[in-house]
C-alpha cells in the first residue's frame, strides 16, 4: 500500500493505492493548496505505515468515494 499525491490541472489529489490494484483511483482528499495536500498525505502515511508517491498528470481525474446512504 502507498499514498499517492497527484497534481493535475492545479489541484492536488490524495489517493490510497495498492501495488497490484487495477481499480480506478479514488481520491480521499483534494485541494488546490499543495502544502495542505502534503500534510493530509503525511497523516494517512503515518496511520497506515506506508510511503508517499508524488506524481503529476495522469490520464483521468480520480473519483471520490460515494458517501453511504443511511436512514434519515
Amino acid at each position: 500500500m502507498y499514498i499517492e499525491v497527484r497534481e493535475k490541472t492545479g489541484k492536488y489529489y490524495v489517493i490510497m493505492r495498492h501495488e497490484e490494484s487495477k481499480d480506478k483511483p479514488m481520491a480521499q482528499f483534494a485541494s488546490s493548496d499543495k502544502v495542505q495536500a502534503e500534510n493530509v498525505a503525511r497523516q494517512y502515511a503515518k496511520q497506515n505505515k506506508c510511503m508517499i508517491r508524488y506524481t503529476t498528470g495522469g490520464i483521468e481525474t480520480p473519483e471520490f468515494p460515494q458517501p453511504p446512504t443511511g436512514e434519515a
